[in-house]
C-alpha cells in the first residue's frame, strides 16, 4: 500500500487529490494537509465585490473530501524534508511514499511601506468586506488598482477588476464623477500575451475611459497617494496588488530555490527529488522566453491532474502520461456578463503563442460554469 501526501487544499492539492483517488485503489492512502478546512474559488473575490455573487458561493468545506476516501488534517506544517519525503506538523511527523506539495503563494503587503495600511487587499479574501462596504455606495471619486510587486496570481485579474468596477460605477449613476487607473511595473500590461495581447487590452481599457500606465514602481504608499520615487499619484480609493512570496515553510526547505521558489520540470512537475512533486503558485517555471508561466487556478488544476496521472501510472507500473502541454486558458470578465477568454501555449518557443477571443455572453456563463463543475466534481453537490 502506498501512501500519498498532498501539502495544501487549494487548486492544485485538491485537483491532485481528487485525481488520484479516482485512479488508485482504495487500499492506498491520500492524505491532504492544509491549516485553513475550507477551500475557495479564488474568482468569487472579485465577483463579491461588485454584486456578482458571496465569498460563500464558492466556499467548502475540505471535510467533504472524506466522503471520496481522501483523509485531511487540519494542521500547520512546520517542516518538508522533501529528501525523506517527510512532513513534520503541528500533530507530528508524517512519511509518504509520494509527496506533492501544493501550498500555493501568500500575499505580500508588507513589502511595500504603506501599502496594508492605505490600500485594499482583496488578493487575501480577508480583504474582501471591507472594500465590499465601500463600494455599495460608492460616491465617487479616484480610484487606483496599483500592480506593486511580482509574481502575483492571475495576471489579468487587476485588468478585469478595473473593467468590473467601470461597469459597477455606471450601474450606481457615478462613473462621470469617478475616475479608474490601473499601474504596472512592467512595460506593457499583460506580458504574457506579449505585445499584441497587451495592445488588446490596452484598447479594451480605452473604450472604458480606464486610465492606464506601465512600468511604474510602487515605492511606498502614504494617506491619498502612492510613491513611485519620480512622482506621485493621488487617490480616494486605492486596491494594492501586492507581491507575492512562497510560504516560509517552502523557502525553508530542501526543495527551495532562487527566490523561495520550487523549480520543477515542466513536463511532469517533479522536483529534483524522485516521487516527489510540486505545482501551482508555489512552483517556478522559465518559459523559452525567459518569463514565468503564468499563476493562475486554472494552470493548478491541469498539473494537479497530470501529477495524479502520474503517480497512479508508477503505484500501477504502467507508463507514464504524455507531459504537460503547457496549455492553460482564463476568461477575463470584463462586464457582470460579459467576458473574454484568453488561451495560452505557454510552453511554444520562441514566444508563448496567445489568442484571445472577443467578450462574449457565453464566455461569462463558461467562467461560472467552471467554477460550478469543479466543485460538484471535487466536494459533490
Amino acid at each position: 500500500m502506498a501512501r500519498i501526501i498532498v501539502l495544501g487544499g487549494g487548486f492544485g492539492g485538491v485537483s491532485a487529490a481528487t485525481e488520484l483517488r479516482r485512479r488508485i485503489a482504495a487500499d492506498h492512502e491520500i492524505l491532504l494537509l492544509d491549516r485553513s478546512d475550507t477551500f475557495l474559488m479564488g474568482l468569487r473575490k472579485l465577483w463579491a465585490l461588485v454584486g456578482m455573487g458571496d465569498l460563500d458561493g464558492g466556499r467548502r468545506f475540505l471535510a467533504a473530501l472524506e466522503t471520496q476516501g481522501i483523509q485531511r488534517l487540519q494542521t500547520e506544517i512546520r517542516s518538508i524534508d522533501a529528501a525523506e519525503r517527510r512532513v513534520v506538523t503541528n500533530e507530528g511527523a508524517l512519511g509518504a511514499d509520494f509527496l506533492i506539495v501544493a501550498l500555493g503563494a501568500e500575499s505580500r503587503p508588507d513589502l511595500v511601506p504603506g501599502l496594508a495600511e492605505h490600500g485594499h487587499n482583496v488578493w487575501d479574501a480577508a480583504g474582501v468586506p471591507a472594500l465590499q462596504a465601500r463600494l455599495v455606495d460608492f460616491p465617487g471619486g479616484d480610484v487606483v488598482i496599483a500592480i506593486a510587486g511580482m509574481p502575483y496570481p492571475c495576471p489579468p485579474a487587476p485588468f478585469e477588476c478595473a473593467m468590473l468596477l467601470d461597469d459597477h460605477f455606471r450601474r450606481l449613476g457615478v462613473r462621470d464623477v469617478s475616475s479608474i487607473t490601473v499601474t504596472t511595473p512592467k512595460p506593457i500590461l499583460l506580458p504574457n500575451a506579449g505585445a499584441d495581447g497587451s495592445r488588446w487590452l490596452a484598447e479594451r481599457l480605452d473604450e472604458r475611459g480606464i486610465r492606464y500606465e506601465t512600468g511604474r514602481e510602487v515605492r511606498g504608499v502614504e494617506e491619498g497617494h502612492i510613491d513611485f520615487g519620480d512622482s506621485v499619484l493621488g487617490f480616494d480609493l486605492l486596491v494594492g496588488v501586492p507581491a507575492h512570496r512562497p510560504p516560509e515553510v517552502v523557502a525553508d526547505c530542501d526543495l527551495a530555490g532562487p527566490g523561495g521558489w520550487i523549480h520543477v520540470d515542466p513536463g511532469t512537475f517533479e522536483t529534483h527529488v524522485a516521487d516527489v512533486f510540486a505545482i501551482g503558485d508555489v512552483t517556478k517555471i522559465t518559459l523559452a522566453n525567459g518569463l514565468p508561466l503564468p499563476k493562475a487556478g486554472v494552470m493548478a488544476d491541469l498539473a494537479g491532474q497530470r501529477v495524479a496521472a502520474a503517480v497512479a501510472a508508477r503505484i500501477s507500473g504502467e507508463s507514464s502520461p504524455a507531459p504537460f502541454d503547457g496549455q492553460g486558458y482564463c476568461f477575463l470578465e470584463m462586464s457582470t456578463s460579459t467576458a473574454a477568454k484568453i488561451q495560452g501555449e505557454f510552453y511554444r518557443a520562441p514566444e508563448p503563442l496567445v489568442r484571445i477571443a472577443p467578450e462574449s455572453p457565453d464566455h461569462a456563463t463558461a467562467k461560472h460554469r467552471f467554477e460550478a463543475e469543479r466543485l460538484d466534481v471535487w466536494f459533490g453537490s
